[in-house]
């Protein structure tokens, strides 16, 4: 019965790392033909380079061209996120420890604007966006993308917040402490691993799409993808991409998300093991 459990553990490990090495070779793949010339990657795409040389002018190719969309992703998406996190925890915060008339028929109808998918919005954003008449800078998809995440955040900040000890906050309360300062000085300290954990699945899908940006933005205030987009080859000018300066765009475009995970991943593991996202 010992062997029989150590072969099935053995058998759960290895097929972790089967999936993790699978997982791991779209980065494997970007980064070994970032150092390659066109030669090279089409002699063989998959093995090691046989020098780094070609390295640094394919990289400083790849930066040239997406130099300034990667700012604009970064303010874009920093700013959105941040803005979002605190709007929805100042609701959720309302939701859940604050009692006001037409509280649960509120929360409903957030609950309800979970169930609509995203493609069906898109249109009736971009003519609502047209509409107000915002200019086409960081401001026509900053506001579209706080509103977009703002049910998912609500509903998961609610669910934490109703957690918290009702003694904490009534001491504090009984102290003198309003709203402001138990939600600053109570709730907020204690919610910092799923604020980040929301946080993390909010920045990805902004920081990777393409869609919005691609219908609101003009040249000048371009995303990451749409550099990337137009760096692999227009069908107006029917180009053929470097690969391997291509695949430096690639890697230079992860690195942001691969530092926000290496430096934040304690605090998103709390966040999803807190039993809050569970909602």
């Amino acid at each position: 019965m010992g062997r029989a459990f150590g072969v099935g553990e053995l058998s759960r490990q290895g097929t972790l790392i089967v999936l993790g090495l699978l997982a791991l070779f779209p980065l494997y793949f970007s980064l070994v033909n970032s150092f390659k010339t066109p030669v090279q990657y089409a002699q063989n795409p998959l093995n090691l380079p046989p020098s780094l040389g070609p390295g640094a002018a394919n990289y400083a190719r790849a930066w040239s061209q997406i130099g300034l969309p990667t700012f604009n992703s970064l303010l874009i998406t920093l700013v959105s996120v941040l803005l979002l996190v605190m709007v929805s925890a100042l609701t959720a915060y309302a939701f859940a420890l604050m009692d006001f008339r037409g509280k649960s028929a509120l929360f409903a109808a957030v609950f309800i604007l979970l169930l609509v998918p995203d493609f069906l919005t898109l249109i009736p954003l971009y003519v609502q966006i047209k509409k107000l008449t915002l200019p086409s800078n960081y401001l026509a998809v900053i506001l579209p993308y706080i509103a977009a995440g703002q049910a998912f955040s609500i509903l998961v900040f609610r669910t934490f917040f109703a957690q918290i000890p009702k003694e904490l906050l009534e001491a504090a309360r009984i102290d003198g402490a309003g709203h402001g300062q138990m939600f600053t000085r109570i709730v907020l300290p204690l919610s910092v691993p799923i604020l980040v954990s929301v946080g993390i699945i909010r920045f990805v899908p902004i920081w990777n799409d393409f869609l919005l940006p691609s219908l609101l933005l003009d040249e000048r205030h371009r995303t990451l993808t749409m550099a990337l987009v137009k760096f692999q080859g227009s069908a107006e000018s029917y180009t053929a991409p470097d690969f391997g300066a291509l695949m430096a765009a690639y890697v230079l475009a992860a690195l942001p998300l691969l530092v926000i995970f290496a430096f934040l991943m304690r605090y998103y593991i709390q966040g999803l093991t807190s039993g809050a996202v569970k909602a």
